[in-house]
């Protein structure tokens, strides 16, 4: 009898791979506003009370959401009256899952394709970064922590595939750039 137990457990749990689907939606879903500089879309993946610890050593923690989008607004509007361009790619390499909450952590790289007739060359950055997810009220799973710092690229070409995590394809790495560090 003491076996039963565990088992019905098992089969009662819904299963991780169907969370793992819906939490790397919020990926691709991340992703594609970023490339679109659309900050309502960015605006869904992060709760009200949300944190961000931004990549950039001159800035405080970000405290709530609204400030959190006033942040993107800065980056986005400079992107966009550039007339360039910016694509975010993830590479997942943990994931904790607790109760209602998820700790996810891997690679991200991003790249700053300027306007072609500028003559400024693309520049692209590495970084690690660390989210806390929870599910909202209706079983959208967003943002509650943010965090972020630069690493090599190397280190996203490098990782490896993990089951059930986002795993985007890599840039080909190019010169390392000062720019983009707000």
């Amino acid at each position: 009898m003491r076996f039963l137990f565990p088992l019905m457990v098992l089969i009662m749990a819904p299963p991780l791979m169907a969370k793992d689907d819906a939490i790397n939606t919020l990926y691709r879903e991340f992703a594609s506003a970023y490339q679109q500089l659309d900050r309502s879309r960015i605006e869904q993946q992060y709760l009200p009370q949300a944190l961000m610890m931004g990549v950039s050593e001159k800035r405080p923690f970000v405290e709530g959401r609204d400030n959190i989008l006033a942040a993107y607004d800065h980056w986005f509007t400079k992107v966009a009256n550039r007339q360039g361009s910016i694509e975010i790619r993830f590479r997942g390499s943990n994931r904790v899952h607790y109760q209602q909450v998820v700790v996810d952590a891997g690679y991200y790289q991003i790249r700053y394709q300027p306007e072609p007739s500028s003559g400024e060359a693309p520049t692209q950055f590495g970084g690690k970064y660390q989210f806390t997810l929870l599910q909202n009220g209706e079983g959208r799973w967003q943002i509650l922590a943010d965090s972020v710092s630069r690493v090599e690229q190397q280190l996203f070409v490098d990782s490896k595939p993990v089951s059930g995590l986002v795993y985007d394809d890599a840039f080909a790495i190019i010169a390392a750039s000062s720019a983009n560090k707000d």
